[in-house]
């Protein structure tokens, strides 16, 4: 099954440090590749690839050991990884798509996709949950269809039909059957996103495998990315890269069943593609541009949008990513792994960086490894591959839409920071530091959200112990 792990490491590597300075002259791709390598020797990892990313492009990419453990089949950067979770935010990345269309909706929910269902295949707490609800874990289903039925489980692994087909008969298992949770809590469900899928392939009238290849692989030039099924996997040729055991590192046939999950949980995690088309996808996330993915900022936005406290003090969970501060900035993670290998991805939007990491192993050492080298890619790369902008109120002018009729109107006057509201009084704030600034009189603060260059994209009023985001209107 798919697991999603904290990278602790990084969290307090992050939270502990600020943006500093180093000799980046003397980080070169060579000194990465001998610190792949001795991460990979120290934790006792078959292979690793790593692969960083800024919003110009490619920065450096690296790959270390052996296919198979045992072997001298070296792995290579085109070596398809299996991402396990990390596949989520892919998920929600076609969701937002299919808004943009006008196929779904963020609230739309399960009675809306199936109508006709009655009580007995779809419980009636069940009809409310909404495709927001899934891809944010909050719609109160079990983790996995083993939490249900462990023989319907091992049943999914036969793959007799097509994935539309398997998720159908997923549907038939699960939704008649009361949730486990409250809705509006969170609750990792890999469950849930094997719902969303089926509710986006019903809508568009087309697979969720293609609706992927077609809206999100074919526009970023993701050429090796692909799902992983049964009938794919007796088809390929060696090299092979293989995975390995949680338990014991034994190596895995990635021809063989179990290698993998089967394809009723493509939306919830069986991608695998090469770690330097995987930065590709980092890269559109944090060029924090809808293009060529989307149309819209909004629909964009969405995707990094915090809906529920994660499991982490202080983060949150969107649509697919754990969100938080840290010492280098807003920052998006997650991890994923199908317990044969294991992914890290980060993208540090204000620092200008990105970075995923791959091991073919799903023992401990590999999560211990793959933190550890992430980590210091953001001591080395992220804190000086390019210095912060300086944060100036120049910056932060601009139109922010709170609701339609209510407008926070941000101006420079005389070199104080006006900020006028839809028919209120324009008022002076007050920084507290570059991108925080308070009322004075007023207990509020306006934190205004900016990436590495341009206007800020949009500022959060806190006021009240509550927190409301607008966002800014296009000139």
């Amino acid at each position: 099954m798919m697991k999603c792990t904290s990278s602790i490491v990084i969290i307090s590597t992050l939270l502990a440090t600020s943006i500093c300075s180093s000799s980046s002259a003397e980080d070169s791709a060579k000194e990465m590749a001998a610190k792949l390598a001795e991460i990979s020797r120290k934790h006792d990892v078959p292979a690793m690839t790593v692969a960083v990313v800024n919003t110009n492009g490619p920065v450096k990419a690296a790959c270390f050991g052996n296919r198979k453990r045992g072997t001298t089949d070296k792995v290579t950067l085109s070596d398809r990884f299996p991402i396990g979770s990390n596949t989520k935010s892919m998920t929600a990345t076609l969701a937002a798509v299919m808004v943009e269309t006008g196929q779904i909706d963020w609230d739309t929910t399960l009675g809306d996709v199936w109508p006709k269902a009655t009580d007995d295949n779809l419980h009636p707490i069940l009809r409310t949950v909404t495709l927001d609800q899934l891809l944010s874990h909050q719609s109160g289903l079990p983790g996995n269809i083993s939490d249900l039925s462990g023989q319907a489980w091992a049943g999914f692994f036969d793959e007799k039909q097509s994935p539309p087909l398997e998720r159908r008969r997923m549907l038939n298992l699960v939704l008649s059957q009361e949730p486990s949770q409250p809705q509006g809590q969170f609750a990792y469900s890999n469950l849930g996103y094997a719902i969303a899928s089926a509710m986006l392939e019903t809508r568009a009238g087309v697979s969720f495998e293609s609706l992927m290849k077609q809206h999100v692989f074919v526009p970023l030039e993701m050429g090796s990315a692909d799902f992983r099924s049964m009938k794919s996997a007796k088809q390929r040729q060696p090299p092979l890269l293989w995975g390995h055991q949680a338990a014991n590192g034994d190596p895995v046939d990635p021809r063989t069943a179990g290698s993998e999950n089967p394809t009723v949980y493509a939306a919830a995690g069986t991608v695998h593609l090469s770690t330097e088309d995987y930065a590709k996808y980092a890269r559109w996330h944090l060029a924090g541009k809808p293009s060529p993915v989307l149309r819209t900022q909004n629909a964009f936005d969405h995707l990094h949008k915090p809906q529920v406290d994660y499991s982490l003090p202080g983060a949150k969970y969107g649509c697919g990513w754990i969100i938080m501060d840290t010492g280098l900035g807003p920052a998006l993670n997650h991890t994923g792994s199908n317990t044969n290998a294991y992914a890290l991805i980060w993208v540090l939007p204000e620092s200008d960086f990105a970075a995923v990491v791959c091991a073919n192993s799903g023992q401990s050492q590999a999560y211990s490894a793959c933190d550890a080298m992430m980590s210091h890619l953001m001591m080395e790369l992220a804190t000086t591959q390019t210095k912060p902008k300086v944060v100036t109120p120049e910056r932060l002018v601009g139109r922010y839409q709170l609701a339609p009729n209510f407008i926070f109107d941000v101006n420079l006057r005389d070199g104080h920071l006006m900020v006028g509201i839809t028919n209120q009084p324009t008022q002076e704030v007050f920084a507290d530091s570059p991108t925080k600034w308070s009322y004075r009189g007023v207990d509020a603060q306006l934190e205004f959200h900016l990436r590495a260059e341009g206007p800020a994209y949009a500022l959060t009023l806190h006021q009240n112990g509550a927190a409301q985001q607008a966002k800014r209107v296009r000139e």
